[in-house]
């Protein structure tokens, strides 16, 4: 066992513990009550999900542990002296522009999205608001940058995303593989809803129903930026013919995948697929991000080898691909 680190004494002769020497800081008023109201928040999500969900009570604690961050960096003079005092304009203000300067990132990045930095702004802002209202602490809310949404692409990247699974399917359906099957069923499905991620992932089987030879998806929109007091209504679909024989392929796979499971089945519609270790299990929607982006460089590689001119690359983030066919439909269907 190795010995503490020691200082020598003023007299050289005796040794002090270098521990003993280091003031250890007290923590803040503000930030202890910052870390009781946290705390509400955290027994309501494990109650009440609808109320805080798992997503809100992460930036909410995000945006305290960026708060605990930038106080010590001097927001104001007076920060640390309440709750009320770390929320007061100067310092929000402060804190505000810190975190647009990225000075409050636990990790450094190459590069900065400016579209992004307005949408952590914007969360910020969102929950200094709840903490403000939990705390029964007035609250003078900056203005909210504006709604900025990345710019749309070509919406001939999904043709060329379709062909490239199709391509992967050659050969007797009963060689292709559950991955297989399972990206054909749920492209179509993106193809034909344009649901965002949270809607894939909280698909149930239970969605899908069959009416006069037409299978249809019934799903609740979740608009970005919340409903803000609305209430959701579901919306029911009609797939594609393509679409409706590749869903009944997955549901074959999917139910020999939960036959090996060991109590309950999932009721999700997407699942886990060997060779993952979560293997019918429900796949989350970073699952799905991180699928649908090994999609997309493979397309990209495939374009890059083929030396074909483009302005645009194959856009990894499903949204932005999600709104470039929006966008088109809502042409389409404006023009008709």
């Amino acid at each position: 066992m190795s010995s503490p680190a020691l200082h020598p004494s003023a007299s050289g002769d005796r040794s002090t513990p270098a521990a003993a020497l280091t003031p250890v800081p007290s923590t803040a008023a503000a930030i202890v009550e910052l870390e009781r109201v946290l705390d509400v928040f955290r027994t309501v999500n494990r109650t009440a999900k609808d109320v805080v969900s798992d997503s809100r009570l992460q930036q909410l604690e995000w945006v305290a542990t960026e708060l605990a961050t930038a106080l010590p960096l001097g927001v104001s003079e007076t920060a640390g002296d309440s709750l009320q005092d770390l929320l007061a304009p100067e310092a929000v203000h402060a804190y505000l522009l810190l975190g647009r300067g990225g000075y409050l990132r636990s990790m450094p990045i190459v590069s900065t999205d400016p579209t992004s930095v307005d949408a952590s702004e914007r969360i910020r802002i969102y929950c200094l608001e709840a903490f403000a209202r939990q705390a029964r602490i007035p609250f003078e809310t900056p203005g909210f940058p504006p709604m900025t949404l990345r710019p749309t692409v070509s919406p001939r990247f999904a043709d060329l995303i379709t062909n490239h699974l199709e391509d992967l399917t050659q050969g007797p359906e009963t060689d292709r593989s559950d991955l297989i099957v399972r990206s054909l069923a749920m492209w179509g499905v993106m193809r034909d809803v344009l649901p965002r991620l949270g809607e894939l992932e909280s698909m149930l089987l239970d969605d899908l129903t069959l009416i006069a030879d037409t299978r249809t998806l019934t799903l609740i929109r979740q608009p970005q930026g919340g409903l803000r007091g609305r209430m959701p209504e579901p919306e029911t679909v009609v797939l594609s013919e393509d679409t409706a024989r590749r869903l009944d392929a997955w549901i074959a796979r999917r139910t020999k995948l939960i036959t090996r499971l060991q109590g309950g089945a999932p009721r999700q519609l997407w699942l886990a697929v060997p060779d993952h270790p979560d293997a019918g299990l429900p796949i989350h929607r970073r699952g799905i991000s991180r699928w649908y982006k090994k999609v997309a460089d493979a397309v990209q590689v495939t374009q890059d080898a083929a030396g074909v001119p483009e302005t645009d690359l194959v856009p990894t983030r499903w949204e932005t691909m999600r709104r470039t066919l929006l966008a088109e439909r809502e042409a389409r269907d404006t023009a008709t």
